[in-house]
């Protein structure tokens, strides 16, 4: 798997976190709990089930866990685009900024970088 496509989605799943609930699972992906349950039950989310204490045979409820990994691998193959589309559809649109505007946003990502030399 190609890392740098691993680390593109990777700012969108909380830090120290390995392991998530079908409902955390959602608000990452932007669907419903049940939609993740589904994907969870047809193997296009991957992950772990969890029944309680029941004797074998006679569990009612089961709990998923979705490990992070699986949580971008799925945002990897439901994405349309390589990070690279993005990176060139901004460029495109700097190309259309006037110089003060792209002075404005260069600011910015000085400031962005010089923030994360110190972290």
């Amino acid at each position: 798997m190609n890392t740098t496509r691993l680390s593109y989605f990777d700012f969108l799943i909380p830090e120290g976190q390995e392991w998530f609930s079908p409902k955390e699972v959602a608000m990452i992906i932007g669907r419903t709990d049940q939609y993740v349950r589904d994907a969870f039950d047809n193997q296009k989310i991957l992950g772990h089930t969890v029944n309680g204490r029941a004797p074998k045979g006679e569990e009612k409820r089961k709990s998923y866990r979705i490990h992070r990994e699986s949580v971008l691998l799925y945002l990897l193959e439901t994405a349309n685009f390589e990070p690279m589309d993005f990176l060139q559809r901004v460029a495109h649109l700097l190309r259309k900024r006037d110089a003060e505007q792209l002075q404005i946003l260069r600011d910015y990502i000085d400031k962005i970088l010089a923030h994360r030399r110190f972290q």
